[in-house]
């Protein structure tokens, strides 16, 4: 066995790259082997690949991965098969999943939500699972976070406990008699329309301290390349005075 011990490798001419066996592949079969590095500055093309890949890869994957990766993937995922995540952080933008979505446990983020003045916000970055008690009239409902990448619905519930002073107690001082104000994502940019109500009615909360009421919100967003305030449909229903049960 002999040894080759050189700085650098470089054509005959002294101008090009060094191929193996004047430019044909490597006999069936066989291999080039090294205990030590290889390091390229430039381009490494092969027609495939085998061994693990530790760093950082940019560019696109186009085939098959068989295995784990440990690490942030920044892209479209396009997977036809079964993909296994620990975590899914999908904070900066949409995470879609084709046909069915089967899940062992599925557990909702729950945030307390105050009222500023009479505006009720309910921040979908947040999560869509709220908890109030009031304190003041809810005059205007907010959606902030509404995501306008497809067109789609977000569904918002909201846990209402009443104060000592109980509000939006009566049809004229409802929740659904002013415009609710839709705030997107990105641009945190403004529109207006009205929450819909079963019967053109108002949404009333229970008149009684310490009651209990649960809100549901659905919001809609049509898809509309150029979004007014008419891309968007809120839908609002109540179910009031919870109690404990009677038997």
């Amino acid at each position: 066995m002999s040894e080759i011990r050189v700085n650098k490798l470089i054509n005959e001419a002294g101008s090009g790259s060094v191929e193996l066996t004047q430019g044909a592949t490597l006999p069936s079969g066989k291999t080039i082997s090294g205990a030590g590095s290889v390091n390229i500055t430039g381009i490494v093309t092969a027609t495939t690949f085998s061994g693990a890949v530790t760093g950082d890869v940019t560019g696109n994957v186009t085939g098959n991965v068989t295995g784990n990766v440990t690490g942030n993937v920044t892209g479209n995922i396009n997977s036809s098969g079964v993909s296994t995540f620990t975590t899914l952080n999908g904070t900066s933008g949409l995470v879609s999943v084709g046909t069915t979505f089967k899940t062992k446990g599925f557990v909702e983020t729950q945030s307390t939500v105050s009222i500023g003045g009479t505006i009720l916000t309910l921040d979908a970055s947040q999560g869509t699972v709220f908890t109030h008690t009031t304190s003041a009239q809810i005059g205007i409902v907010s959606f902030t976070g509404i995501r306008t990448d497809t067109a789609g619905s977000q569904t918002f519930t909201v846990l209402v406990t009443q104060g000592a002073t109980p509000v939006n107690t009566t049809g004229a001082a409802g929740i659904g008699t002013q415009l609710a104000s839709i705030r997107i994502t990105p641009g945190n940019v403004g529109y207006s329309t009205h929450i819909k109500v079963g019967g053109g009615t108002s949404i009333t909360l229970t008149n009684s301290a310490g009651a209990l009421d649960l809100l549901t919100f659905i919001v809609s967003y049509d898809g509309a390349t150029s979004i007014a305030n008419t891309s968007f449909k809120v839908v609002g229903f109540a179910a009031t005075d919870f109690r404990n049960a009677v038997v």
